[in-house]
């Protein structure tokens, strides 16, 4: 991987720490689960991110990697369908 795409990577990886860490602050000031599921699935995207960079492994041996990219989006729906629910 080149150094360019490698430092990419990086900079998504900490953009998707960031708005973890903005979701936990959120969540210190209201308890609401939506921030718990939000900020746990940014922060797994930030993991997989970084992940990539260091794994550089061929393309067919990277399916944990996509794996990790679905639960994040998965608990975003999750979130989503729970805070609606909630509130319904």
């Amino acid at each position: 991987m080149g150094s360019r795409l490698a430092f990419l990577h990086g900079l998504v990886a900490m953009g998707l720490a960031v708005s973890a860490l903005f979701f936990v602050k959120y969540w210190r000031q209201t308890r609401d689960r939506l921030f718990v599921y939000f900020a746990a699935a940014f922060g797994l995207m930030a993991i997989e991110r970084v992940a990539v960079v260091f794994a550089q492994l061929r393309l067919e041996n990277v399916a944990w990697l996509y794996v990790m990219r679905l639960v994040a989006f998965v608990l975003i729906a999750w979130a989503i369908i729970d805070k609606n629910r909630r509130d319904g």
